[in-house]
């Protein structure tokens, strides 16, 4: 299983913005996508598709900006992963036991099963506060402000484009 860039670019695209508005500031797509190297068109996609999951707000025009929807503690990496890849699976027999003829009493589905529930139950107990905790430990948790008190402050011209 190879998680898309698609889903490495959106992990980095809330690290970035965590990262940023515990510093009082939304910033716009333009420096997100210049930080994290990701082509501007395609960062437009992931932050529609993470906003319409409720992960990210934006606000468009002056002053306007990205931010985060949730706490970082609110948002699990396996609800990110999922919004781009669909339901993480190991193998087509762990969800339909009629692809196979083999599939009843199968070792081999069985364990696919079971590995599978790991690892979702990994990613969905990892939240982008433990991200941000992993790259500069508690510092950017405890600075953490929700985005109704955040004062957006207009970077680079202001607009997210």
């Amino acid at each position: 299983m190879l998680v898309s860039l698609q889903a490495d670019y959106a992990l980095r695209v809330l690290v970035d913005v965590a990262t940023h508005q515990a510093r009082g500031v939304a910033v716009v797509t333009r420096e997100i996508a210049d930080r994290q190297k990701v082509p501007r068109v395609f960062l437009t996609k992931i932050v529609a598709q993470l906003a319409s999951h409720g992960m990210l707000r934006t606000q468009r025009g002056k002053g306007g900006g990205v931010m985060l929807g949730k706490t970082p503690e609110g948002i699990n990496l396996l609800d990110v992963i999922e919004t781009f890849e669909g339901s993480l699976q190991f193998n087509q027999c762990a969800h339909d036991s009629k692809c196979c003829g083999l599939s009843e009493g199968c070792a081999i589905r069985g364990f696919w099963k079971t590995a599978e529930k790991h690892l979702k139950e990994f990613f969905r107990t990892r939240t982008l506060s433990d991200l941000l905790a992993s790259g500069e430990e508690d510092r950017l948790t405890e600075s953490f402000q929700t985005s109704e008190s955040l004062r957006t402050i207009p970077v680079a011209g202001g607009s997210m484009n």
